[in-house]
């Protein structure tokens, strides 16, 4: 076969071959390298007699000394099966590297070594595409292994997933939508567009304080917005006081009427049951408003960017003071119904711990999830000793400086 090698492809054809192949992934689409803007970025490509066959976009990292790292999130995209091709494309972009000074090509397939339902993780599972890795290796790219945690890779090795059909809603499990019910009960209101990324960053703020670390900040997701435009969707939910205490207030009053004139024992004591929960509702409620001293408050936040066939959900931030409301279970259910109404059927929730037993895993397990785990990281490494340096000393100084800024934050109450 004779494969011809473009340095500066189209970035619309890049985006039209990655989009319609079945390793579709939104990292790999033009839009992701004006996200990354403080990283350099190419967009390279090999045709076959005219044709596309393999795509990627390469960003950049800057580094001292001249050097830098190239890196191919959850790419490049091609038939990995086919070893001429996979062999020709990476020695191009090896070869790019090399004139470019760059210490390493470290790229992560979108490729499975298992994929399966979430209540089927304890059952066996044979690992596929080992063939690919073999591949990979013989091309010169070190493999990273099959890491479980996220820490241990650039990007998570497992992913939560899930199939949306139109009747994805029955098909949930009976306490999700009893929990997406407690929300609309409580009082959370979603609010669902661009004007609404302040609040959105704020709920942001809340999960970097509870895990003490710092994540993006305003400006980063307002690029984001400004970069993916409509396909960029901003949602949040909110609580408001005055207006979820005089519905409780009016619930009572209502159900304390009945109860004069009910005579069923078993209506009777429903009735009682509700009287004794809204009562215990209206009372954290008033707390709540007295300590926050407004009158409302940011529960949580969600930001998803699609293409025509995938929906990302890429960042959410949560108020742990009001996990009670349940927020996040009706901002999960609104995205799934902009995939239903825009014809989307597969949903990326994000990387998890290959554990598979953490609360932000058991969270996306009530979504009829998917459990997807690539065959990991691999690395061409040109400049052996900077590289090391990079890849020991670099990761652990982000995390300190991470761990200092979120410190320093101040409170957003």
């Amino acid at each position: 076969m004779i494969y011809i090698f473009h340095e500066n492809a189209d970035p619309a054809e890049i985006d039209r071959f990655v989009t319609e192949s079945d390793q579709n992934s939104l990292f790999q689409c033009s839009e992701w390298a004006d996200v990354k803007k403080n990283w350099n970025h190419y967009f390279v490509l090999a045709e076959e007699e005219g044709k596309t066959v393999a795509a990627a976009l390469i960003l950049s990292r800057r580094m001292p000394l001249g050097k830098c790292l190239f890196y191919i999130p959850r790419g490049p995209v091609m038939d990995y099966h086919n070893e001429e091709l996979v062999r020709f494309f990476l020695g191009e972009i090896t070869a790019l590297a090399k004139r470019k000074h760059a210490v390493a090509v470290r790229f992560d397939p979108n490729v499975y070594s298992r994929k399966y339902k979430y209540a089927d993780r304890n059952e066996p599972h044979p690992y596929m595409n080992q063939d690919v890795i073999e591949i990979l290796k013989k091309c010169g790219a070190g493999h990273k292994g099959y890491t479980t945690m996220i820490e241990e890779a650039t990007q998570p090795r497992f992913n939560a997933a899930l199939d949306c059909p139109d009747n994805y809603y029955e098909l949930l499990d009976h306490r999700t939508r009893q929990s997406i019910h407690t929300a609309e009960r409580k009082g959370a209101v979603i609010h669902c567009g661009h004007e609404y990324l302040d609040d959105f960053a704020k709920a942001m703020q809340f999960t970097e304080q509870r895990k003490g670390v710092a994540l993006r900040n305003l400006d980063y997701f307002r690029n984001m917005m400004n970069v993916y435009g409509e396909r960029c969707i901003i949602m949040t939910a909110t609580l408001n006081f005055s207006e979820q205490i005089a519905h409780l207030k009016e619930e009572l009053e209502n159900s304390r009427k009945e109860l004069e004139t009910c005579t069923g024992k078993r209506q009777k004591n429903q009735l009682l049951q509700k009287i004794k929960n809204d009562e215990k509702d209206l009372e954290i409620l008033e707390k709540d408003r007295e300590r926050e001293g407004r009158d409302e408050v940011i529960l949580a936040g969600k930001l998803g960017i699609y293409n025509d066939r995938r929906m990302e959900f890429v960042y959410m931030g949560n108020n742990a003071d009001y996990l009670r409301i349940r927020a996040s279970y009706l901002l999960y259910k609104k995205y799934l119904d902009i995939c239903v109404e825009k014809g989307i059927r597969y949903v990326s929730m994000g990387g998890i711990e290959g554990t598979l037993d953490d609360g932000l895993t058991k969270f996306k397990s009530n979504w009829l999830m998917d459990v997807e785990e690539y065959i990991g990281e691999f690395n061409i490494v040109l400049d052996p000793l900077v590289y090391h340096a990079f890849d020991t000393v670099y990761p652990w100084v982000l995390k300190k400086a991470a761990q200092i800024r979120s410190g320093k934050k101040e409170s957003i109450h």
